[in-house]
């Protein structure tokens, strides 16, 4: 049961940065683009096959823990012009989490824990964008999960924007599971769910 949870902050690590991706491509509108890449203002899909999302967990003792979530999709509207009116939303499928253990897998996605059956999704969406460099920004917003929502604030970098609509990010941030009534394991697995997602978003 503990090597269960310990995998399952992994896991949660991900969903987080699964919904963080799109937080951190609202922020890109702000950033400088190469010199083909025109504005960026527009509407973006996220799409799964373009997102590499995962998180770890701090384990007392023993190494990190990590995970990752296969159906992750969103869009996003940017404003270059006006940024607060730029929006995202994304929707995590809580049943695609996966980790190297079927067991453990099995475990996130139970009552204890995600409870899929009746919270079968989790949903990011920013509420507010802070430039804090050339091609950096923080990104506050809410995540919806188990029935709750709690605020969360994300780290965006800008690696990119291209001439043909694509525009690349990397996000980094976290959350504290306990929140969300996940506290299992603690204090021996970390309350904290610390989250790195590097994607690419698609004008649609």
């Amino acid at each position: 049961m503990t090597r269960i949870r310990s995998n399952f902050f992994k896991l949660a690590g991900r969903l987080t940065k699964s919904m963080t991706v799109l937080a951190c491509l609202a922020t890109l509108y702000t950033f400088p683009v190469t010199a083909n890449a025109g504005s960026l203002t527009g509407t973006y899909i996220l799409s799964p096959a373009r997102l590499d999302t995962g998180f770890s967990v701090r384990v007392i003792g023993r190494g990190p823990v990590t995970g990752k979530f296969r159906n992750v999709s969103g869009k996003m509207t940017l404003n270059e012009k006006q940024p607060h009116r730029s929006r995202v939303v994304v929707t995590v499928d809580l049943s695609s989490v996966q980790t190297n253990n079927d067991k453990v897998t099995g475990f996130l996605k139970s009552s204890a824990m995600f409870n899929v059956a009746k919270y079968p999704k989790a949903v990011f969406q920013s509420t507010r964008v802070r430039i804090t460099g050339k091609d950096t920004a923080e990104v506050e917003g809410v995540l919806t999960m188990r029935g709750q929502q709690k605020r969360t604030k994300l780290s965006v970098k800008m690696l990119g924007a291209k001439s043909n609509g694509h525009v690349d990010f990397e996000v980094n941030g976290g959350f504290f599971r306990s929140l969300y009534g996940m506290d299992a394991g603690l204090p021996i697995y970390a309350d904290k769910v610390n989250l790195q997602i590097r994607g690419t978003g698609k004008r649609g």
